[in-house]
């Protein structure tokens, strides 16, 4: 059984809000230069629960090989904290930076490399979002990912 999640407003950003559900896009990731480098279709399952935050990220490759990644958060002062169980040490915050735009900035390491993501995501209709995001590797620049996503759900069972 799906159940409304409890929506706090006065703690959490009202832009969170509107970006609770499953989305779904293909990611497209290039190089620093702006080539292609690959894509693969993302499902996104968000849901907040008072202040807590939870997102649940679904790719399918071109291989057929699938990955899941989690995430876990609260609202402290109308920032997002967030954390991973898939990444031991992801670290990531995001916020609302106005004219329907969140900020997110993340941290992990990777390959003994570490990986920083600026990602915006910009709300262009209810059920419509574009995200872009710079990748860093060691404070060097690294390429830019973006997606355009559509909402498949109102509501996400997590």
């Amino acid at each position: 059984m799906t159940t409304q999640p409890n929506l706090d407003c006065d703690t959490v950003p009202e832009l969170f809000h509107r970006h609770v559900g499953v989305w779904q896009g293909e990611y497209i990731k290039t190089d620093t230069r702006g080539h292609f480098l690959r894509s693969f279709s993302g499902t996104f399952s968000i849901q907040i629960d008072g202040i807590v935050y939870r997102q649940v990220n679904r790719y399918q490759y071109a291989d057929g090989s699938k990955l899941q990644l989690n995430f876990e958060g609260m609202f402290e002062g109308g920032i997002l904290k967030l954390a991973s169980s898939s990444y031991s040490d992801f670290s990531a915050i995001a916020w609302d930076a106005g004219q329907e735009m969140i900020c997110f900035r993340a941290t992990k390491t990777q390959d003994d490399a570490v990986i920083t993501f600026i990602e915006t995501i910009s709300l262009l209709a209810p059920d419509h979002r574009v995200r872009s995001t710079h990748a860093l590797k060691d404070g060097q620049f690294d390429g830019v990912s973006f997606i355009e996503e559509r909402r498949i759900s109102q509501t996400a069972d997590i």
